[in-house]
């Protein structure tokens, strides 16, 4: 199709400035993007810059445009659109020699922090700082793939192809656009299939009627750019993703690259609504029959993710957490597989390959500690609340926090309760006592055990109101157990 006017040279280049500018790398990103165009040509390469980052200029030129921005404007589900940097250069003539001239060009060897090269696969992966920034960037060679097996790594060739060629392997049109980075003609858009017209159209759609046989997960790929970009899968893709899910391709994949696929979910903005259209296209059930996304599954997702982005919460997340990431993570996957029973729950985590550590975790928290909570809330009677907290104290801070995520009770008494563990989590975890296990050794407490136990009671009192400072915690200390000393 013939190219719009509002994809033109000006146009590329105005917008790719704006959204280096967002990024905090100003117009040095593109001249370095120039400087790598410039040196290609001079050894004789073809360069382009494909993938993710063509893309999304070409939509963030149509969200700008007066004439198309009504049309290319988010749902209600989006609040803005921030992009995804992901900068893929593809080189005809064997990207290694021109990351080698990279390497000795004296301009650009003074921004390139590290690189990684991959001879096998013939990729390289470059970090230059930019404006004191780090921008990574992909070097590729065009490539022709051949899939032996569904779901198998595929066999590559890198002897003859040409970026015709190359496109043709890739998942969807939308990711196809490339533009020349050469100097003779720099943003030249290459186009070779419908990429441009379903960009124009809002349209995910496969370049062949096998791509999700050949790589089944190019179905969470399809999910996550249908909903990322706010777009829609092809009725035709549709037919085909449904197709592929019957033949039980999912099986041909393994744990780790499914597991790796959900984690990529997580990092998206509103993943509840990844979830929520992997379950009705029954993807979720086809890695397992037991897994759902129901409402209550949403309502979990939805409340994590808030609590994880609010920075009033960073304080008690960095206490509770090791690694505030990893527990968010942790976290959804809990809020995934809420809803499964004991062994439901084994069969899907020895499917994902997710390791003892984590079915442990996840098993602590959706049963064992979970029982022990409701066990606490159904016992609690408005009364005794230093008593209350005690028993809270026995519990990971973890499995009371995620408790606060699932559905709420509309019971009087659940809310109370609710209200308590709150309390409990904002006064235990950001109110250490001002007392510790030495302090109490100095008094004439000796015994270990004894130290524990005075110090957790010392912990919800404090967290009750009833101690407000060190001389309260010590004359506590004192008046309960140095003079039962003193008396033995």
């Amino acid at each position: 199709m013939t190219i719009p006017d509002f994809f033109g040279k000006y146009s590329l280049e105005k917008s790719i400035n704006k959204i280096f500018h967002d990024y905090g790398y100003g117009v040095s990103a593109l001249n370095l993007i120039e400087s790598i165009g410039a040196l290609s040509e001079k050894f004789g390469f073809k360069s382009f810059l494909i993938g993710g980052f063509p893309r999304d200029v070409l939509i963030y030129i149509l969200r700008s445009n007066a004439e198309t921005a009504e049309y290319y404007k988010f749902s209600k589900v989006f609040n803005d659109y921030s992009g995804f940097l992901d900068l893929d250069v593809a080189v005809e003539g064997g990207s290694a020699k021109l990351v080698s001239s990279v390497k000795n060009d004296k301009n650009l060897k003074s921004l390139l922090h590290s690189l990684n090269i991959h001879e096998r696969f013939g990729t390289a992966l470059a970090e230059f700082y930019v404006s004191g920034k780090p921008l990574k960037i992909d070097f590729a060679s065009l490539r022709t793939e051949i899939y032996i097996k569904s779901g198998m790594l595929p066999k590559v060739d890198i002897s003859s192809a040409t970026l015709e060629k190359d496109i043709l392997r890739r998942d969807f049109t939308v990711n196809t656009v490339a533009f020349s980075i050469n100097g003779s003609n720099f943003l030249e858009i290459k186009s070779y299939s419908s990429g441009i017209e379903d960009i124009l159209n809002k349209k995910i759609k496969i370049l062949h009627d096998l791509s999700f046989i050949d790589d089944p997960t190019r179905i969470f790929r399809a999910v996550r750019f249908e909903k990322r970009l706010d777009f829609r899968i092809d009725r035709g893709t549709l037919k085909f993703l449904k197709n592929a899910l019957a033949q039980k391709v999912i099986d041909n994949v393994s744990g780790k690259r499914i597991t790796a696929e959900l984690y990529i979910l997580f990092k998206e903005k509103n993943p509840e609504i990844y979830f929520e259209r992997l379950h009705k296209l029954s993807v979720l059930s086809s890695i397992n029959p037991s897994l759902r996304f129901l409402k209550k599954n949403k309502i979990i997702i939805k409340k994590i993710n808030r609590y994880f982005s609010e920075t009033k919460n960073f304080k008690i997340l960095n206490e509770i957490f090791k690694n505030v990431k990893e527990g968010k993570r942790l976290f959804y996957l809990a809020g995934i597989f809420y809803g499964l029973n004991g062994i439901e729950l084994k069969e899907v985590s020895e499917r994902l390959k997710l390791g003892n550590t984590v079915e442990e975790f996840l098993k602590k928290l959706l049963f064992s500690d979970r029982d022990k909570i409701d066990n606490l809330k159904n016992s609690y009677k408005g009364d005794n609340a230093v008593g209350l907290y005690k028993n809270l104290n026995k519990i990971d801070g973890k499995s009371l926090l995620f408790y606060l995520f699932e559905n709420e009770d509309e019971k009087n008494a659940d809310l109370i309760f609710r209200k308590i563990v709150v309390r409990y989590l904002e006064k235990s975890v950001l109110e250490k006592p001002f007392l510790n296990g030495g302090d109490i050794k100095a008094m004439g407490i000796c015994e270990g055990p004894v130290c524990g136990r005075i110090l957790n009671e010392i912990k919800s009192l404090k967290t009750a109101g009833k101690l407000k400072n060190k001389t309260d915690e010590i004359k506590y200390v004192e008046s309960r157990y140095l003079k039962n000393i003193k008396k033995n």
